[in-house]
Formats: structure tokens, C-alpha cells, sequence
């Protein structure tokens, strides 16, 4: 059984509804919702309810909400009900309708605390939201777009030492919150390691440039240190967070995209002060040993691919397998370019 919503989400939940019902009054529409203070604390809203047939969807998925994560998406949505009815009617309107009919989260995620990034605005992350789908609504075949929301698909494959191996991308799951979309380092059908990313207003990082490509998940998968281990020396030696950011500036390529920004690791949606020291070494020691700065806003900024360092500055000894090793990068990334390309309704010229 769910546990009862406690008294200051009740009071929360009770001015959230005060909100929906004045904006009823105000708008000519019905805008209401209902709520149960008494039993156990379960929401419920009247038929002709706009947030009816949405919030029963996700009440039903007990496993997608807790009590107070509904209460505060529900003060949210009270608090910003003309934002929320942009984002619904943004879906409703475009292909992706029926790609995401089955995710009752998805109309909602960008309301919820640590969208993307912590301490984000309710505004930015509308914006990063609307901002991402609708370049892939522009740039993606509707087919391949069904593809990418409803599953995965896969960008590049290499097969060594009887293994195989692949870098897929597909919507960010379960942890659809920490970015839109998931670049995956597959070790034999298994996901071993994720790097998850947005197309956002670059004014959303306190970039100069027009959009960019926001990083807000860099993780291996529990249990898969042997898999990942196999990848690494498989692969020229190259980690899967360095594979996979090559992987990303192919798909900055197809999008013509030129600068990403990665969170740093207090920014994190998940940062846990338990585990800082692991969260600072996957974020702000990965960008920083790759010589990228963190700007006033403390997003880590770059063009895209990042400077490397030149080959002269490279010891004696290890400058044949830096060469091999960016080159290996610089294949995978053209490979998930062509693939990208492949399927855009009108590919964008190639940036190199």
C-alpha cells in the first residue's frame, strides 16, 4: 500500500489546487483537480479534468511516481499551468503523440525537480525540452524518430575477438530525467556503460553559441566492470566515456552542431554528498584532464571536437598509440555521423 501524503504535501496539494481553480475561473476552460485528504493521500481529478487522463496515467504506474514527487509535479504544473498546456499541446501536435503514448512521465518530466541539471528553472528546462524534440522532429524520418523514442538504434558495431560490440542510442531510460536521449556502449547486447545528452538553447548554459549539446549523464553500469575492462582493450585502449563523447561529436556532425557543455558534478540530478569524490572524478576530472573549462556558470564548455593536445607534447613512447587511439575516435564518430545522416530528412553539411 502507498503511504499516506503527509500534512505539509497535503497543504502543498491544497494550494495547488486553490491554483487550478482560480486559473479556471480566469481561463475559459476546465482546469480543476480534486484531491483525497483523508484516505491515502491518492489524487483524484474530475472527468473534464485537463490534468485528468495525464496524472491518472502516471498514478496508475505506481512504480514511476512516490508520493511526494506527484505533490510537487502537481504544485508545478498548478504554478505554471500555461507552460504545462505548451508542453501537452507540443506533443499532441507532432509525431511524437504516438511514439510516447505508453509514457505517462513524459508530458511531465521537464516540470520535475533536477530536470537535467540541478537547481534549473521550471523556464529553462521547458525551453531545453521543447528546444531538443523539436530539432529532432525537423532533422529525423518519422521511422527512425519511432525508433529512437520507442527503443534504440544502433549507430556503429565492431566485432573483435569474437565479440561484439556497438554504441546505440535511444530515449534515456529509467533515468528520464538525466538527459533525453542515451548514447549506449553495448558489450554483447548488454549496456555496460551511458552517456546521456540534450540539444539545448545555448543561452541555458551561458553559451555564446545558438544551441549545444548538454551532457547530463556520464555512468558504467553496476556489475559490468569486466565487460567495460573487455571494451577498453578491445578498443585501442580508448574508455567508454571517452568512446562514447567521440560517438556524441559525431552526432553534433549530423545535427551541425559545434559546441557542447557538460554539467559538472554538483550539477548532477542524482549527486549524492555521500559519494562526491566519484561524482567529481566521472564529471569534472574526465573534462578536465581533456583541458575544458568550466565558465562563470559552471558548465564545463567546448567547440566541438575538443582541442587535443598536439602530438609534440605527447612523451616519447606513447605517441604511436595516441595516434592510433584518436584515429579509432575519429572513426567511430564519422561512423555514427553517416548513420545519423543516413536518416535526416535534409542531412546538414558536414563539419569537420
Amino acid at each position: 500500500m502507498l503511504p499516506p501524503i503527509q500534512p505539509s504535501n497535503r497543504e502543498k496539494l491544497s494550494r495547488a489546487a486553490e491554483k487550478l481553480d482560480r486559473y479556471r475561473r480566469d481561463r475559459p476552460m476546465s482546469v480543476t483537480i480534486q484531491h483525497d485528504l483523508t484516505g491515502n493521500g491518492r489524487p483524484s481529478a474530475p472527468a473534464n479534468s485537463i490534468l485528468l487522463g495525464p496524472l491518472k496515467a502516471l498514478l496508475d504506474r505506481k512504480e514511476t511516481w512516490s508520493p511526494s514527487l506527484l505533490v510537487e509535479v502537481v504544485w508545478r504544473v498548478a504554478s505554471n499551468v500555461g507552460t504545462h498546456l505548451r508542453v501537452r499541446r507540443f506533443i499532441q501536435s507532432s509525431a511524437l503523440s504516438g511514439a510516447v503514448a505508453g509514457n505517462p512521465r513524459f508530458p511531465f518530466k521537464c516540470l520535475f525537480p533536477s530536470y537535467l541539471v540541478r537547481g534549473l528553472s521550471v523556464a529553462e528546462g521547458v525551453a531545453c525540452f521543447l528546444h531538443h524534440y523539436q530539432r529532432l522532429l525537423t532533422a529525423l524520418r518519422g521511422r527512425f524518430l519511432r525508433q529512437v523514442m520507442q527503443g534504440e538504434v544502433v549507430l556503429d558495431e565492431i566485432r573483435r575477438g569474437g565479440n561484439d560490440f556497438a554504441i546505440t542510442m535511444g530515449l534515456s531510460r529509467p533515468y528520464d530525467k538525466e538527459g533525453e536521449l542515451s548514447l549506449n556502449l553495448q558489450v554483447n547486447g548488454e549496456t555496460v556503460f551511458v552517456l546521456s545528452f540534450t540539444i539545448v538553447p545555448g543561452w541555458v548554459v551561458r553559451s555564446e553559441a545558438e544551441e549545444v549539446l548538454l551532457i547530463t549523464r556520464i555512468q558504467g553500469m553496476k556489475g559490468a566492470y569486466r565487460q567495460i575492462s573487455l571494451a577498453t582493450k578491445a578498443l585501442h585502449d580508448v574508455a567508454p566515456e571517452s568512446l562514447l563523447l567521440a560517438a556524441l561529436h559525431g552526432v553534433a556532425s549530423a545535427f551541425g552542431i559545434r559546441t557542447m557543455a557538460s554539467i559538472c558534478a554538483t550539477m548532477q540530478s542524482s549527486y549524492n554528498k555521500l559519494y562526491a569524490s566519484s561524482f567529481t572524478k566521472g564529471y569534472d576530472g574526465f573534462f578536465a584532464d581533456l583541458g575544458i573549462a568550466q565558465n562563470d556558470a559552471g558548465f564545463f564548455l567546448s567547440a566541438i571536437p575538443a582541442p587535443e593536445k598536439p602530438i609534440e607534447l605527447i612523451k616519447q613512447g606513447h605517441k604511436l598509440r595516441t595516434r592510433e587511439k584518436r584515429a579509432f575516435k575519429r572513426h567511430v564518430a564519422a561512423e555514427v555521423r553517416q548513420a545519423l545522416r543516413e536518416e535526416m530528412v535534409r542531412p546538414q553539411p558536414v563539419l569537420e
